[in-house]
């Protein structure tokens, strides 16, 4: 089996990317950049087929962006698809037992690559929480067994977790507190009933993670 050139891997995983940009709707590398919070470079390390020196938070993103899961799209990229139903059938025995054997081996090396990139992952996520693991339970006991303790005191330990949420393209719907129209679109009544336009509070913020909406904000309705 011939190694494809670094033209022909270009032009089959740019064309592969193409597919997936179609199925998900999708208009433009720029689009999908925009719909998956991440630079439009990484966009392009992507339609290079550069998967393995992508993080996978940024692969994640992408794969979300695209309608599919992290498995699907290491799957879509792989150098030597997977035989199908689509390709010529073998002319021997020896030529079947030959697919099966290479099946059987992508399998294996996307499942050890799923697992490697999760791996990744929880770890990339606990360096980020590093110092909120170290430090949380013991400002939670103080929280607990000292009477008066000042509870803002634990604010800023709750920052590696917002910086992890970041990283992830996740941002607020709104702040606790503030009051606006009510848009049952991005807005969900606690309690009470409105009409769109009412003036409203909102008692929980809601989610975003880029142009997806997570859920919604929990609002009260202000009454006059």
């Amino acid at each position: 089996m011939s190694t494809p050139s670094p033209s022909e891997t270009l032009s089959s995983s740019a064309q592969t990317l193409q597919t997936l940009m179609q199925r998900a709707q999708v208009s433009s590398q720029r689009a999908l950049a925009t719909k998956a919070n991440v630079s439009r470079w990484q966009v392009q390390q992507l339609r290079q087929g550069k998967l393995d020196a992508m993080r996978v938070v940024v692969l994640q993103q992408l794969a979300t962006a695209l309608d599919c899961s992290l498995l699907e799209l290491l799957q879509a990229f792989t150098s030597n698809p997977l035989p199908s139903a689509a390709n010529s059938l073998p002319e021997s025995n020896h030529e079947a037992d030959l697919l099966r054997q290479e099946y059987r081996r992508l399998q294996k090396r996307l499942e050890q690559q799923a697992q490697e990139l999760q791996h990744q992952f929880q770890s990339e996520a606990l360096h980020t929480l590093e110092s909120w693991l170290t430090y949380w339970p013991t400002a939670a006991k103080a929280a607990t067994d000292r009477d008066g303790f000042d509870a803002k005191k634990l604010l800023p330990l709750v920052k590696p977790v917002e910086r992890l949420v970041e990283s992830w393209g996740v941002t607020a719907i709104g702040t606790v507190g503030q009051q606006l129209a009510y848009d049952p679109l991005h807005h969900q009544l606690a309690r009470g009933m409105a009409n769109p336009g009412d003036s409203v509070r909102i008692s929980h913020v809601g989610y975003r993670h880029g142009t997806n909406l997570l859920q919604r904000a929990k609002v009260v309705p202000i009454t006059p």
